[in-house]
């Protein structure tokens, strides 16, 4: 708060705004009533008092059409509205900013719920327009599965009956060139020496972090390029939340860097022992550990799909040693075995599945009943009422991640 008193205009005040602006609490709103003029008219303030029904949404929209402050609400708006039953006001919400105005993902959210919305009011036309819209911007995720499924392109199906056969699941994408602009760096990474470049890079860079979505897209891939994955997938998550939407061959390049296959002969053998498609393992992993193997989170989940010791035990019949979690080939066994037993327990239900994967079985079977939404007639509309905003985000990247894995190397475009 001081900082933002004393250098309202810096970037640190105007970041620490908009950190100030996406928290819950009630004592936020009155701090962001204390700072400065010049950061109260802005657009992470007036977003938030917006959201808060203190603001008209459409003034800030109008205003800041390419802020991701507006993004988020014309999202939260839009959701809300959608789970209500208002189609005609979500539909309104989702047409105040243009598609390209929006990143690619985000643009694909938009397109899909307007779809979803003109379907419940009536216009099954309009609602194909805006899918057969979307499919250049997201040709993979899960906008891009979502769509083809409303457009009856490809059909629903259960993981337990893999269409891909496990082999395929184990083969690495084709090289794509690095494209920075630097001949050096280029040459460097078409000669197949991804660690050379990686330290030019770090050392031109002089040690200063990625400045726009840009650079940070190519960090990330030299990060990949040289196995480090938590770090570089993580950048690339970020960057294409911010990059403008390119072409349908670069939308496809960048939905194949996103999901690189790591570990490919122990997921083909844990989708072969389990009957299970070894495209959702894979969508698994790269939500839950980026396929860090030896990674281990705050709660004690452990390894590539991130087990707890307690449910690895109970899968494999007998305790598993730290060390054991940590080997890729025992540890998508025992993750293989336990989203099995999910699936089994919700009949195939994928969405049913994943999300008891991050959230547990108890806490899904809560959100099913009376008054809430159908997982099989709308599962994309149950996806959005999960109370949980980890357990949301959670589903749909890893149903998205799968369909992704399952695309043909070359763009359908």
């Amino acid at each position: 708060m001081a900082l933002a008193r004393r250098f309202p205009a810096s970037p640190e005040a105007l970041e620490a705004t908009a950190l100030l602006s996406q928290q819950q609490d009630p004592a936020a709103l009155a701090r962001l009533a204390q700072l400065p003029p010049s950061l109260q008219d802005s657009a992470p303030v007036q977003a938030r008092l917006a959201l808060e029904r203190r603001r008209p949404w459409r003034g800030v929209l109008q205003r800041w059409p390419r802020d991701p402050a507006s993004w988020d609400l014309q999202w939260e708006l839009a959701r809300a509205a959608a789970l209500k039953g208002q189609w005609g006001e979500a539909s309104t919400l989702l047409a105040a900013l243009r598609p390209d105005q929006l990143p690619a993902p985000l643009a694909a959210r938009q397109l899909f719920w307007q779809g979803l919305a003109a379907e419940h009011l009536g216009d099954r036309a309009g609602a194909e327009r805006f899918w057969r819209q979307l499919l250049p911007l997201s040709p993979g995720g899960y906008y891009g599965w979502r769509a083809r499924v409303r457009l009856g392109e490809v059909e629903e199906r259960d993981p337990r009956e893999p269409q891909a056969s496990a082999a395929a699941g184990a083969r690495e994408l084709p090289w794509q060139p690095l494209a920075s602009g630097d001949p050096l760096l280029d040459r460097l990474w078409r000669l197949d020496l991804p660690l050379e470049a990686w330290e030019l890079w770090r050392t031109r860079r002089g040690g200063r972090p990625p400045e726009g979505p840009g650079q940070l897209l190519l960090e990330g891939r030299l990060r990949t390029g040289i196995g480090d994955d938590w770090t570089g997938l993580g950048q690339l998550d970020q960057a294409v939340l911010r990059l403008p939407a390119g072409s349908c061959r670069v939308q496809w390049q960048r939905e194949q860097q996103l999901t690189p296959r790591r570990y490919g002969s122990a997921f083909a053998q844990a989708a072969a022992q389990t009957g299970l498609d070894p495209n959702l393992l894979f969508g698994v992993a790269r939500q839950e550990s980026r396929f860090t193997a030896g990674v281990s989170s705050v709660v004690g989940a452990v390894g590539l799909l991130q087990l707890m010791p307690a449910t690895a035990a109970e899968v494999a019949g007998e305790p598993q040693s730290l060390e054991a979690l940590q080997q890729p080939e025992r540890n998508t066994v025992l993750g293989a075995r336990f989203l099995r037993q999910l699936l089994d327990q919700w009949q195939g239900q994928p969405f049913l599945a994943v999300a008891s994967y991050n959230a547990g079985p108890g806490a899904v079977a809560s959100w099913l009943g009376a008054g809430r939404p159908d997982p099989r007639r709308e599962p994309e509309l149950w996806t959005e009422a999960i109370p949980y905003p980890e357990t949301r985000l959670y589903t749909k990247k890893v149903l998205g991640n799968a369909w992704s894995y399952g695309l043909p190397e070359e763009p359908g475009c």
